[in-house]
């Protein structure tokens, strides 16, 4: 119970990404999209509560891209604890879309950008840790080289390429190419004569 002079500041939802089982399970419990899940006690980093990611290739290293699905989550009363990377614990979740390789590099490169005081120009490469590239237009290209990069390049005759760990490439138009190395990685191509190709192992 709180009185008059008692106020409480509710701290905004977390907006992150969550790994899943194909069957959307994950350590046994089973989701489903669209819906919100919530427990008693406080969260708390790798011991309770509903477990995401802020950066969003972080995920590859919970659930490879060969075997699980992604979505977008909302986490509320999150615990303030980080560990070595964004894995964040919230007491309640709620499951929203789900997000191909093509959304999870989008959200990557978004991610990025938001958090460089330099933002990637269109169509640059980038070499960083975290990097990510993207490029839009007729003919366009993006690459992208660095521990969790990303490259995304939408166009025809387009092409995306991401060399790194957890790297991803995401390429869509006809003509389109898209190519990722690295462990954990991932690529994805939608177009005519599009086509895609990642190495790595789990990738």
């Amino acid at each position: 119970m709180t009185t008059n002079d008692e106020t409480t500041t509710a701290k905004p939802p977390v907006s992150a990404i969550k790994g899943f089982n194909r069957d959307l399970t994950c350590r046994g419990f089973q989701y489903v999209e669209g819906e919100t899940y919530e427990q008693d006690a406080p969260a708390r980093v790798c011991s309770t509560g509903f477990h995401a990611v802020t950066s969003p290739l972080d995920v590859f290293g919970y659930y490879p891209p060969a075997e699980s699905v992604y979505h977008a989550v909302e986490l509320e009363d999150v615990d303030e604890k980080r560990e070595s990377d964004s894995k964040v614990a919230g007491r309640k979740i709620t499951v929203g879309v789900a997000l191909g390789i093509p959304g999870l590099v989008k959200a990557h490169v978004e991610f990025v950008l938001s958090n460089v005081d330099k933002k990637t120009k269109p169509g640059e490469h980038t070499t960083t840790n975290r990097s990510a590239a993207s490029s839009t237009g007729y003919q366009s290209a993006a690459s992208s080289t660095g521990y969790q990069s990303a490259a995304s390049s939408t166009g025809d005759r387009s092409a995306a390429s991401s060399t790194g760990d957890r790297s991803a490439a995401s390429s869509t138009g006809d003509q389109s190419a898209a190519s990722s190395t690295g462990y954990q990685s991932a690529a994805s191509s939608t177009g005519d004569q599009s086509a895609a190709s990642s190495t790595g192992y789990q990738s």
